[in-house]
């Protein structure tokens, strides 16, 4: 694993990056926060086996936290799921834009 400071592929600030994937639909978030929860408990374990145990607990309850956050928005596309559809048949699309 190579930390980085700016996100590989976009060119923008961590701002804009938020907004934009702030801005996704709310099921897409939610597979998005559970990607990355899972990615950052992959990486408390593999700094617990380093006996960075410290780093590690702090590394799992962030992935903790965003199992939750992709849990929260889960259900928020559940409940807006049906005008999106709704939205989409007005517009015409027959894929989500």
């Amino acid at each position: 694993m190579k930390h980085t400071s700016k996100v590989k592929g976009f060119d923008g600030e961590l701002n804009q990056l938020a907004e934009n994937v702030g801005d996704l639909f709310y099921d897409s978030l939610s597979e998005f926060l559970s990607d990355l929860s899972e990615k950052l408990e992959n990486d408390s374990k593999a700094d617990y086996g380093r006996g960075r145990k410290v780093l590690a607990k702090e590394l799992h309850e962030s992935s903790v936290s965003l199992r939750l956050a992709s849990e929260n928005i889960s259900r928020a596309w559940d409940i807006c799921s049906p005008f999106v559809d709704e939205w989409m048949e007005k517009k015409g699309f027959s894929e989500r834009p």
